[in-house]
């Protein structure tokens, strides 16, 4: 799903681009300079600033400035851009896929978490049902509907229980149609999904980027002998917490990004089998099976699992009157 989203935010003065790519970079290199400027004193670095000025006499002034200030920001641009080709192996690794030794153990843990909630909702739905729908939220927003499905991160299970919706809901999933329906949602639903996605990549490459900061500066501060003990432990600590607030962040918004995912296949959906030339299902049942048959020619190549479909064509010829 995040494939029709990047094709859009590839531009040099694309909104999306500076707003998760170009934005985050540059916190992270300002905090970067500030922690150097703690170790050198404000006053000095003022003064080394003044010194890269015209001196005074001069006709002509001396640009070192401005070159340092245009090289600092190509030097941004090029690392919001190198940023923005690691999206998805960034996004995967924020959604548990990886370090795989980690996983197992770590979705083990959730596993247990889930079902305590399922036996939970079970149990309130005779007697709370204040506690069951609460339970039944979580659950529905929170982690796909099967336990083989579960992730080892929040992230990672909001983000396939909106991806399992569909195929659960309608026997659609959602990783090979998604690219096929999003051209065909109106602008106004397209640019909501993607508003929605915008500030979750921008949260979590600032929880890259600041984690990265992080621990660069205590490696600074420890080879400059600046702080003492204290100064990178604080530095760690910070760096690490704001990090932390950007992920829980990004799992804020990937909640709403969820909900517009499948408002968009409720509605939507569709328009799909119409643009496919394929009749309406008048069931449920019959809808499960028709993407069951489309997926399995489209992505299988079996051509057998759709013998007996017939294409329906509007017909475009006025009849005389």
């Amino acid at each position: 799903m995040l494939g029709t989203f990047l094709d859009k935010a590839s531009g040099l003065l694309d909104r999306r681009f500076l707003l998760i790519y170009w934005f985050p970079t540059l916190i992270a290199g300002m905090t970067a300079l500030l922690l150097r400027v703690m170790v050198y004193g404000l006053a000095a670095t003022w003064q080394w600033w003044l010194r890269l000025g015209p001196t005074q006499g001069q006709e002509k002034g001396d640009y070192a400035q401005i070159w340092v200030l245009l090289g600092a920001l190509l030097l941004i641009a090029l690392l919001a851009y190198l940023l923005q080709a690691f999206t998805r192996p960034l996004v995967r690794f924020y959604e548990g896929y990886w370090p795989q030794w980690l996983r197992g153990w770590a979705t083990q843990r959730v596993k247990r978490l889930w079902q305590q909630w399922r036996s939970e909702r079970a149990k309130a739905a005779q007697n709370d049902l204040a506690q069951y729908a609460a339970l039944q939220s979580r659950l529905h927003h929170e982690y796909p509907a099967q336990a083989a499905r579960l992730l080892p991160t929040r992230l990672g299970n909001m983000l396939r229980s909106a991806e399992d919706y569909p195929i659960t809901t309608y026997g659609m999933d959602a990783v090979f149609w998604w690219p096929r329906l999003f051209p065909l949602l109106p602008e106004a639903v397209q640019t909501r999904i993607e508003d929605a996605l915008t500030p979750l990549l921008a949260l979590l490459n600032l929880a890259t980027l600041i984690s990265l900061v992080s621990v660069d500066g205590v490696l600074y501060l420890w080879r400059a002998r600046a702080g003492g003990w204290w100064g990178p432990i604080a530095v760690l600590a910070g760096g690490l917490f704001l990090a932390w607030l950007s992920y829980q962040g990004a799992v804020t918004q990937a909640w709403e990004y969820g909900q517009r995912i499948r408002s968009a296949i409720d509605l939507y959906r569709l328009d799909l089998l119409k643009a496919l030339h394929q009749s309406m299902p008048k069931t449920p049942r019959e809808e499960r099976a028709l993407w069951e048959r489309l997926e399995a020619w489209l992505y299988n190549q079996d051509r057998g699992a759709v013998q007996g479909l017939t294409y329906e064509h509007a017909d475009k010829v006025k009849k005389p009157e």
